[in-house]
């Protein structure tokens, strides 16, 4: 008897065996069938093994959305390496932390990296055979960074078997048929981004990709699911939230193949279920699903109901376990707490990371001996919950200080560190904050050297070079010296507000109609008294679901598709008041030409 297929990369080549010509991969740069997809794949495999890349050998990925991209990473594992994604904004000096701390022994990447691992070509490379790689269940598939307390990324080294489990739970729960399209939205450097890419290729189904960027923009997102046919789309529940509100009843008529839609990486809400369900009736399905990179993405799954829109206050339940998964309410001395009782939430099964890359005594902290079968081990979460007597689980709050912005984990202690590495800045302390329900934002507070000329832009600047998008603050203040509580720790509910209470010095009033009302949106949205034309939407509190929300209200506002675009390359009130006047213009004169043209 045949034992099932362990190998993210053989699910995909039995897949291309049965339906080589139908399309694999689709995009706005191009299609690939499952033979043509096979074969680019094949070309560059023998390339990364004629660099040496062997079973467990790190291949790093600094590539946006691409056909190309899929193609590097199914390449990767057919070389029998694990590939470490890597955004192409990251800032230099993370990213060659990154490329260093993993040993990567060759990178895929759609820009000059400037010295490092060498860089593979896509195209025009080696034809020979592939040599015969031995790759089992337990080697690395992927590696991926996340947050660290030290200020420095770690490593989470995700095996072909557990990923293997989570791909075959989705098509066993989900039953994808052939030719039918996945979405494929969420950035690379998200773990879910897996599921959207290796479940469809192991199951027959379409890879659609939406233009890089687009996945911060609801309308974009809303208009590639329409036209690519989408039956799945997963978010993270502030990107959910959007996506519902920019929804009219045309684009639910659109979406009529959708079936499921995923929430997962933050608690999700009864009121976004609510509104789901007032959208979409019954007709799409919505889960929740909770985990972690280090058991394979995700180890619990709840369906939710209309029920689940009625609870008064705190989040949808957690649901029960997936298949290769196992979920523990512990205490103190890892006794199994009864239901009801709240203690921290620990994963076990086949479905955990080896550990992280590198790093034994991390891994030691992290993965713990299962306290109830021999030899396993259980991963501490970090998250607090309880067990409901219907063998399902709830979530309460964390037990350290690792928080969630926009769905990506993030230690406090690593901004600390970071910013702690300014010349300048003597001490620093980091927290969030909830401008709105779901609206968690990161403030930071610095302490400075006498005689310092820091100040809170440049210390935003100094934090941009350092750290990605997501963990830089939305605030920073300087205090004089942080609040201490008299045992000599950090006072954190003395903290100042996070949000300046007054206009900055030297602050430009709008001049215009167009800046007056970019103004005012901005003032409304980021939750401030007052903007200056030349303040930057970014450095002032701006992130991208923020940018996002204002474009809605422009795009509202004077009927007009205002791409989003704008907000990231030209992120000042005066900037995007030309941006909306610029094409106000030319919508004007396209509507005039047209009526003399009739």
């Amino acid at each position: 008897m045949n034992r099932p297929t362990q190998l993210l990369h053989r699910l995909v080549e039995e897949q291309t065996a049965r339906t080589p010509d139908a399309v694999a991969v689709i995009g706005g740069d191009g299609t690939l069938t499952y033979a043509e997809l096979d074969r680019r794949a094949e070309r560059a495999a023998a390339r990364l093994r004629e660099l040496g890349v062997h079973a467990d050998d790190v291949v790093a990925v600094v590539m946006d959305r691409s056909v190309e991209t899929v193609v590097a990473l199914l390449a990767t594992l057919k070389a029998g390496g694990a590939y470490v994604p890597i955004e192409t904004a990251t800032p230099a000096a993370r990213r060659e932390r990154i490329l260093l701390d993993s040993g990567a022994k060759a990178v895929f990447a759609a820009l000059d990296l400037g010295g490092g691992p060498p860089r593979v070509s896509l195209e025009g490379t080696a034809g020979g055979c592939l040599p015969a790689v031995r790759v089992d269940p337990g080697n690395l598939c992927a590696v991926y960074y996340t947050s660290g307390s030290t200020g420095n990324p770690k490593g989470v080294a995700c095996t072909h078997r557990g990923w293997v489990t989570r791909m075959r739970w989705m098509q066993r729960t989900h039953a994808l048929r052939p030719g039918e399209t996945v979405l494929h939205k969420t950035t690379l450097t998200f773990d879910d981004a897996a599921v959207e890419i290796f479940w469809p290729l192991m199951a027959g189904g379409r890879i659609a990709l939406p233009a890089p960027g687009d996945h911060r923009d609801p309308r974009a997102i809303i208009d590639a699911a329409i036209a690519y046919e989408a039956v799945h789309v997963q978010f993270v529940p502030s990107v959910l939230e959007l996506f519902l509100d920019a929804l009219t009843p045309a684009d639910v008529a659109g979406l009529a193949r959708l079936r499921t839609v995923l929430s997962s990486g933050e608690a999700l809400r009864p009121d976004l279920v609510r509104a789901f369900h007032e959208r979409f009736g019954d007709r799409v399905a919505l889960e929740n699903t909770w985990g972690a990179t280090e058991a394979s993405i995700d180890s619990t799954q709840h369906p939710c109901g209309r029920i689940d829109g009625e609870v008064e206050g705190g989040v949808v339940s957690l649901g029960r376990p997936i298949d290769g998964n196992e979920v523990h309410v512990l205490g103190d001395d890892l006794e199994r707490l009864p239901p009801g009782e709240p203690g921290e939430l620990y994963i076990g099964g086949h479905s955990l990371a080896r550990g992280y890359l590198g790093d034994p005594r991390r891994t030691a902290e992290a993965f713990l001996p299962h306290p109830f079968v021999p030899g396993a081990r259980l991963y501490r979460t970090g998250d607090r919950g309880v067990a409901r007597a219907d063998g399902s689980f709830e979530y309460l709050d964390r037990i350290d200080r690792q928080v969630k912005i926009r769905g990506v984990r993030l230690e406090l202690a690593e901004v600390e560190a970071v910013l702690r590495g300014h010349d300048e800045v003597v001490n620093a302390a980091a927290t969030t904050w909830e401008a709105a329900p779901g609206d968690k934002r990161l403030a930071v507070y610095a302490v400075l050297e006498p005689e310092a000329t820091a100040t809170p832009e440049t210390l935003h600047g100094y934090l941009s070079g350092l750290l990605p998008a997501y963990a830089v603050p939305s605030a920073i203040r300087i205090l004089v010296e942080l609040p201490l509580l008299p045992n000599g720790k950090l006072d954190r509910r003395s903290l100042p507000a996070p949000a300046p209470e007054a206009p900055s010095a030297g602050q430009v009033a709008p001049r215009t109609v167009a800046e007056q009302a970019v103004a005012e949106i901005w003032q409304d949205v980021l939750g401030r008294p007052s903007i200056g034309v030349e303040d930057d939407f970014f450095v002032i509190g701006g992130h991208s679901l923020l940018a996002t929300k204002v474009v809605n209200r422009i795009r509202s506002a004077f009927g007009t598709d205002f791409p989003l675009s704008v907000m990231f390359e030209r992120p000042t009130v005066a900037g995007t008041a030309a941006a909306l006047e610029e094409l106000l213009v030319a919508e004007i004169t396209d509507n005039i030409g047209g009526h003399h043209a009739r």
